[in-house]
């Protein structure tokens, strides 16, 4: 079993639980893929493509409350509903930033844990 009082301090109590169920090595590579991830998802939302921004959407929902960023998952949960509706708009460049905005105040932290 590591030594947990050499394991950094999680960044909030949803990245805590992680540790407690998976480790902190399991954590670590999860927070990983989150940050490495965002990116092609932005890319998605950016698209225009309303079937592409749904599913980024979704999946940066789900990925974001387990990375404890309830505020960008709550987001996400907005835009995914309104893009499932069939007059549902596409999210247009200012939303985007949002979104980029919000990611860059939980980012911080979880890159942070990465490298304490």
């Amino acid at each position: 079993m590591p030594d947990e009082a050499h394991s950094p301090a999680a960044p909030n109590s949803s990245v805590q639980m992680l540790v407690d169920e998976l480790g902190i090595e399991s954590t670590r590579e999860l927070v990983e893929i989150y940050l490495r991830e965002f990116t092609k998802l932005r890319d998605q939302l950016a698209s225009g493509d309303r079937k592409q921004q749904r599913f980024a959407a979704h999946s940066l929902k789900s990925s974001s409350h387990h990375m404890g960023a309830i505020a960008l998952s709550e987001m996400m949960a907005r835009f995914e509903e309104r893009l499932e509706q069939p007059a549902g708009a596409a999210l247009d460049a200012a939303e985007v930033a949002a979104v980029e905005r919000e990611f860059e105040v939980v980012a911080a932290p979880l890159r942070t844990f990465l490298t304490a």
